[in-house]
């Protein structure tokens, strides 16, 4: 595997770690994991997958009544998410960055 592969593939693990860890009802180990996977996923330039990591970071945030971090994950994604031209998803992860208590 060469470095450049490696640089892509490796956070798009770390963000499926995250995932499961999250299923398994293991929220900070899973916040962790995703947090690590997004930052390298905007160094790589990896838009697609980043927006829906951060979108699943807000939504753990939010269940470990990190309001704040929640709110500022789901704008990101919003963000992400425009760039990339799913006005939807960016839509919905506004009001979501918006509704949050």
């Amino acid at each position: 595997m060469t470095p450049s592969v490696a640089a892509i593939i490796r956070p798009i693990a770390l963000a499926r770690v995250g995932d499961c860890l999250g299923l398994l009802g293991r929220r900070a180990e899973a916040i962790v994991k995703l947090t690590e996977a997004i930052s390298l996923m905007e160094q790589v330039q990896l838009p697609v997958p980043q927006a829906r990591s951060l979108e699943t970071l807000a939504v753990l945030l939010a269940e470990e009544e990190r309001t704040a971090q929640s709110r500022r994950a789901y704008a990101r994604a919003s963000e992400v998410y425009e760039t990339i031209g799913d006005a939807e998803a960016s839509s919905r992860c506004r009001n979501l960055a918006i509704a949050a208590p």
